[in-house]
C-alpha cells in the first residue's frame, strides 16, 4: 500500500458512513424536507451539526483519510446517523484498524490438530439436528448427515455463495428475502474482523456480479452479527421444515462457527428429523484443499488452507446402515 493510499479499513468505514448518511431523510431527524436537494439523504453539514463535530472531520471520515479518530467522535456520528448497536460495532472495528487475533485462515501449529479436527467432526456427528462448522466465508469444513439430508450442505463449498447463485436452493427458503439480508449482514460484519484479508472483497465482487440480490444488499451496507431469522425450508421430499438457528463459537479456533438448527416447537420438523438415517456425513475438508468460493483469476495462490483439518476420505465400503467397514 502506497503512503498516499488510505488503509482499506478506513475506506470501508468511509463508504459505510456515506451510504448511511444518504439513506436518512431530513424529516427522520427533525429537519425540513425540500425538493431542491441535489443529493439523497442528509448533507454532510447537517450531520456535522447533529453530531457536534467539524465538517472537516466528517469529510475526512467519508474519504477514508481520518486516522486516530476518537471513540467519542465515532459515537457522535453514529448517533446522528441513527446507527444500531451492530452498526456501531462494525464502525469501531473498522476505525480501530485491528484485525482479529487469529486470521481468517484456520491455521494451526501443533501436531495434534488432526486429532482436534476429528473431534470437531465427532461434535457435529453427535448432534441429532442439522449441524455444520464453517469458516468466515461460510465454507463448510465439517458437517453431519442431517445437514446433508436436510439442506444439501456440502463440505468445501460456501453456503453464502450457494444461496445467492443456486436459485433452486434459494427458493426452498420461505423467508428468503430476510435470509438474504441476514447472510449479507453477517458477511459484512465478518469482513470487518479481518479487514486486511482481500478475499472478502474478492468474494463480494464476484457475488455482486453473479447476484442482483446480493449486489443490492451489499451496496446498502447492511451489517450485523446476530442470526435472528427463523429458517423455514421447503424440502422436495420431506416437506416444509421449520428451525430455530443457533450459532456457536469454537474457542480453540475463533474463526470457525458451529451452525445448528433446532426443530421449531409445534411443527412436524422434529418427527421428520427422527426418521432420517444416522450415518457418517462423509469427510472433513482435507489439509491443503483449496477454498472453493473463488476462481483461479481471483486468487492465484489461495492463502486458505485448512491445516487444522487432516485428510479423511469417504470410506470406500460401508455396511447396510451406512457405517464404514
Amino acid at each position: 500500500m502506497s503512503p498516499e493510499q488510505p488503509p482499506s479499513s478506513l475506506v470501508s468505514l468511509g463508504n459505510f458512513l456515506r451510504t448511511r448518511r444518504e439513506q436518512i431523510r431530513p424529516e427522520d431527524v427533525g429537519l425540513p424536507s425540500s425538493n431542491r436537494r441535489r443529493t439523497p439523504g442528509l448533507r454532510r453539514e447537517e450531520v456535522a451539526v447533529l453530531a457536534n463535530v467539524g465538517v472537516s472531520w466528517l469529510t475526512w471520515l467519508e474519504q477514508g483519510r481520518a486516522t486516530g479518530v476518537s471513540a467519542e467522535i465515532l459515537d457522535s456520528v453514529a448517533g446522528a446517523l441513527r446507527l444500531s448497536s451492530e452498526d456501531r460495532t462494525y464502525v469501531h472495528r473498522l476505525a480501530s484498524g485491528r484485525r482479529a487475533t487469529q486470521g481468517a485462515d484456520a491455521v494451526a501449529d501443533s501436531e495434534s490438530d488432526g486429532g482436534q479436527a476429528v473431534l470437531l467432526q465427532r461434535l457435529v456427528d453427535a448432534m441429532a439436528n442439522p449441524s455444520y462448522i464453517a469458516d468466515p466465508f461460510w465454507t463448510v469444513v465439517a458437517m453431519n448427515s442431517a445437514a446433508a439430508s436436510t439442506f444439501d450442505t456440502r463440505v468445501g463449498t460456501s453456503c453464502l455463495q450457494r444461496f445467492f447463485t443456486d436459485q433452486k436452493l434459494a427458493r426452498s427458503h420461505v423467508h428468503r428475502e430476510m435470509m438474504a439480508r441476514s447472510l449479507v449482514a453477517q458477511f459484512r460484519a465478518q469482513s470487518a474482523r479481518f479487514h486486511d484479508d482481500p478475499r472478502f472483497e474478492a468474494m463480494a465482487r464476484r457475488l455482486c456480479q453473479a447476484s442482483e440480490a446480493f449486489r443490492e444488499l451489499w451496496q446498502r451496507q447492511v451489517v450485523g452479527d446476530s442470526y435472528h431469522v427463523d429458517v423455514v425450508y421447503d424440502h422436495p421430499e420431506l416437506g416444509r421444515l421449520s428451525f430455530d438457528p443457533v450459532v456457536l463459537s469454537v474457542p480453540k479456533y475463533p474463526t470457525l462457527r458451529v451452525f445448528t438448527y433446532l426443530p421449531k416447537s409445534g411443527t412436524r420438523t422434529q418427527e421428520v428429523l427422527l426418521s432420517l438415517p444416522r450415518k457418517p456425513a462423509g469427510r472433513l475438508m482435507s489439509s491443503g484443499e483449496p477454498f472453493t468460493a473463488f476462481s483461479a483469476e481471483d486468487v492465484t495462490r489461495p492463502r486458505f488452507r485448512t491445516s487444522i483439518i487432516s485428510e479423511r476420505r469417504t470410506p470406500s465400503r460401508v455396511d447396510r446402515a451406512g457405517h464404514p467397514v
